[in-house]
């Protein structure tokens, strides 16, 4: 069965956690991943697992992808250390139904003369792809695949590595995340292998009013438990001011950051941050540009968090379905009855049906467009058909009908891919048996009619579909089987790797 698969992205989540405690032996290589990519991000401390949103998310948390609202391209400067520099190029966008993609290029070089024979120089590289999807409008997970190559002097080396991760909304407010990051064979030069900086990252974020607050828990394999913390204050619409602070871990260069960021028509902008160190400043600078197909954040929650192209796709409801089926149903049957124009109806029916009002407002609308005198026996809803009085000389007709079914059902649910969003099967059905009686009161004709219509719709819209008080309108989707666990299994796997990162640190005290 396809929602089978939903559950090997989970189970992959929580096998990979405790492996990365597999590769804390010796000191890591290609250090170049560890320096945090995007102005933002580094200005709230690396705080980020849970906030990212673009393409920075292919270094923070891929499954951050999942939250692109449009396409957004960006590039960034690292003025790092011992005058090396380091560019980050990122592009993502949604895929409509079918989810979020990203790319991301890094690149970094340094030169220096220690001997007095000629500058040495050494060089990193590292391209990403990535693809994340919601599983449920509170739920995101994503993947990335990088490859990596280095080089010292004339030495160099190639590895690949794989990114997992996943992003919960609790609320509008807060959000919390989970990526392992690094994970893949080593860098080998000369036959000397060193393990990649596989990380594993949890934490969360909340937003008070015009604030953003984040803490992440952060543990590389060749480093202690790092603690982030970060906060962005936005005093008016185009700017953010933002701080954090790092705690902990062999790697930690100082214990603050700072940041600053302009931004225009949620489309343009520009974010610099700072962290100084005992060795000297670092400064980043990034550029985001956002290329169309815009969704705000208000819009896009208020759109139950689908994508843009997702949420422009808006079925029609099951009760103005239904209403169409009926009459089509109600009109082939009174082409097949031939009554005389100008002749008197009457509406009759023979038994009680929750959807008696909507056939008779239908037969209603259809007689008295065909010139027909109508008369009811039922009570119409407010708003329904009225009585139209009796015309002496006028030839009367009795239409008596009983609903066999008038109901829309949802026969099947299933999700696209191995982690596609949930689609249902809509099954709607019209079937009616009438009765004509002419002037002398025998039956005249009888028979039924009948309509069925399917169609497929996005299962972030049911709700709207519904039309409350009326049931044969209004089914429900069971819950249950694999579908039914996914949201617990990867809300476990955040918490325990909550919980590793905090046993792992108390160990290593």
């Amino acid at each position: 069965m396809v929602s089978k698969r939903f559950v090997f992205f989970a189970v992959l989540f929580l096998a990979v956690v405790p492996s990365v405690e597999c590769w804390s032996q010796g000191t890591s290589g290609a250090q170049f991943l560890g320096i945090g990519m995007g102005a933002r991000s580094v200005g709230m401390g690396g705080a980020y697992v849970s906030l990212a949103a673009d393409g920075s998310a292919l270094y923070w948390n891929p499954a951050g992808l999942s939250q692109t609202t449009g396409m957004r391209l960006s590039v960034s400067h690292v003025s790092w250390l011992d005058d090396a520099s380091y560019q980050y190029a990122s592009f993502a966008t949604p895929l409509g139904s079918n989810g979020s993609v990203g790319f991301a290029l890094e690149q970094g070089a340094l030169s220096w003369d220690n001997t007095g024979d000629g500058d040495f120089e050494a060089s990193d590289f590292s391209g990403a792809v990535g693809y994340a999807r919601r599983l449920r409008p509170n739920l995101g997970v994503g993947g990335s695949l990088k490859y990596l190559s280095s080089s010292l002097g004339d030495a160099g080396a190639s590895s690949y590595a794989i990114d997992i991760g996943a992003v919960y909304e609790l609320s509008r407010s807060v959000r919390i995340g989970a990526a392992v990051r690094n994970l893949g064979p080593g860098l080998t030069f000369e036959e000397s292998s060193d393990p990649l900086p596989a990380t594993l990252t949890v934490g969360g974020s909340y937003l008070w009013n015009d604030t953003v607050f984040a803490l992440d828990f952060e543990k590389v394999n060749d480093s202690d438990v790092t603690t982030r913390a970060g906060v962005e204050y936005s005093p008016v619409r185009y700017l953010a001011l933002r701080g954090g602070v790092i705690l902990g871990g062999d790697t930690a260069l100082s214990s603050v950051t700072g940041g600053v960021g302009l931004n225009w028509d949620e489309r343009w902008a520009v974010d610099y941050a700072y962290r100084p160190s005992d060795l000297g400043g670092t400064h980043w600078l990034a550029l985001t540009a956002g290329l169309g197909g815009d969704v705000s954040a208000d819009k896009a929650e208020e759109a139950g968090h689908g994508t843009a192209a997702e949420n422009l796709m808006i079925p029609t409801s099951n009760i103005n379905v239904l209403s169409d089926l009926t009459r089509s149903v109600i009109a082939a049957a009174l082409d097949k009855m031939d009554i005389p124009s100008g002749a008197e109806v009457s509406i009759k029916q023979i038994d009680s049906h929750a959807a008696n009002w909507l056939v008779q407002s239908v037969f209603l609308e259809e007689l008295t467009g065909r010139g027909h005198t109508v008369r009811t026996t039922a009570t119409m809803p407010a708003g329904g058909g009225g009585m139209v009085a009796h015309v002496d000389e006028v030839e009367s007709y009795d239409v008596a009908y009983r609903i066999v079914s008038c109901e829309t059902a949802y026969p099947r649910v299933w999700r696209e891919w191995l982690i596609g969003t949930k689609k249902v099967e809509r099954r709607s059905s019209v079937d009616i048996y009438f009765q004509l009686c002419g002037v002398s009161k025998a039956i005249v004709w009888a028979g039924s009619e009948e309509r069925e219509r399917r169609d497929i719709v996005p299962g972030s819209r049911l709700d709207g579909l519904r039309t409350p008080g009326q049931a044969f309108a209004s089914p429900e989707v069971a819950q249950g089987g694999w579908d039914k666990v996914i949201e617990p299994v990867v809300v476990a796997g955040i918490v325990g790797g909550l919980i590793y990162l905090f046993y792992t640190s108390k160990s290593s005290e």
